[in-house]
């Protein structure tokens, strides 16, 4: 009797154990019925910045100061430099004499070129004076006319002796004027190319020459922007050794020719003439030009194209209902540059439209966003 309740135990007890295990398994599986299903996809949170205008930025350029009058100065023909009487830093004055070849030989011509003119003089005189005997006594039927023909040729060859001689006495006191070097105009010596006793060939620059009392600035100014400019527009300039003093420019003129089809020269006087700005210092100019306001956007902003000028960005278009709910559209503009962060938009916008400022990257065209809300003091900061 024992063994049949034992067997029957162990036969019944295994069935047990499967049928809880296939209740559970059916509880389980009804909480998971589609008819009470959740949906537990959340839209993405986006944090967004309205397309805004901002003033176009004053235009710099570089220029270097110089003086209103310069001068290389060389000796037009080759020789020894005998005499050196200037240096750098030295104050000159207009016709002072600053250097001289040797002319030794050069005076020697000059001597020479006299003694041939005093020759030619005489011969030309006293050739005159025959030719006038000879039309006496031609008219008195003393002679034949061959004669007074062959003394008119005689004293025509005389003048033109004579006048070349004066040619070549008019040539040698200018190699004479020639072989010294003299001051065109008051200044100050700022640079000497070479060394007293020097053998200088004809065109070398020996001394450069600056007058010091009229400073210009010389910018290279874009071609675009040069257009607009006219004689009397105001600028300011900056040196690097006071980058925080303005130095007031007015623009005197500039060249209508375009250097590399990019760059015109504008000439700017110092307001202030009194103030010391050395000649061959670059400074930076500013141009006060009326700029147009254009819109801009974050670079995080953008979706970059395959071309450096066109991008995109995500649009946020609101729903009806709920302002902080909606989608985001995808939309092409152009790039006219990027200034300070902020990409300048040519095109595609307007003003006061938002756009999508950060994760671009993870959006699609018409996807679901919901406007991201701080929680915190830092972060609405």
């Amino acid at each position: 009797m024992f063994c049949h309740v034992d067997g029957f135990c162990r036969t019944t007890g295994p069935l047990f154990g499967g049928f809880c295990a296939l209740c559970l398994v059916i509880l389980l599986l009804s909480g998971c019925s589609p008819t009470e299903s959740i949906e537990t996809s959340a839209k993405r949170a986006v944090k967004l910045e309205a397309v805004s205008s901002v003033a176009g930025e004053a235009w710099r350029v570089s220029g270097n100061v110089r003086q209103r009058q310069r001068a290389s100065l060389a000796f037009e023909s080759a020789g020894r430099l005998e005499t050196l009487s200037v240096d750098i830093g030295d104050q000159v004055r207009q016709g002072q004499v600053l250097a001289a070849l040797d002319l030794q030989s050069v005076r020697l011509r000059q001597q020479q070129a006299r003694a041939s003119l005093s020759s030619s003089q005489a011969l030309a005189a006293e050739r005159k004076g025959n030719y006038r005997r000879q039309q006496r006594l031609y008219a008195a039927g003393s002679i034949a006319q061959s004669v007074v023909e062959s003394a008119q040729a005689s004293f025509e060859q005389a003048q033109a002796r004579q006048l070349r001689a004066v040619s070549d006495m008019a040539l040698a006191q200018h190699d004479v004027e020639r072989g010294q070097l003299v001051a065109p105009f008051s200044g100050r010596v700022v640079a000497r190319l070479a060394d007293r006793y020097a053998q200088l060939t004809a065109g070398k620059v020996l001394l450069e020459l600056e007058s010091s009392d009229d400073r210009q600035v010389a910018a290279a100014v874009p071609a675009s922007q040069a257009q607009g400019m006219k004689p009397g527009d105001v600028a300011v300039a900056y040196t690097a050794a006071q980058p925080s003093t303005p130095l007031d420019l007015v623009l005197e003129g500039g060249s209508s020719r375009a250097e590399n089809g990019l760059l015109q020269t504008c000439i700017f006087r110092l307001r202030n003439p009194s103030v010391a700005l050395s000649s061959g210092l670059t400074v930076l100019v500013q141009l006060h030009m009326e700029m147009p306001r254009r819109l801009a956007v974050p670079v995080s902003a953008l979706l970059m194209g395959p071309i450096s000028t066109n991008a995109q960005v995500f649009v946020y278009q609101p729903a009806t209902t709920n302002e902080t709910l909606g989608k985001v559209v995808i939309r092409n503009v152009s790039i006219a540059g990027v200034e300070q962060g902020r990409a300048v938009i040519d095109g595609g916008l307007a003003e006061g439209e938002q756009v999508v400022s950060a994760g671009v990257a993870f959006l699609s065209n018409g996807q679901s966003v919901m406007v991201y809300q701080p929680t915190t003091r830092l972060a609405q900061n």
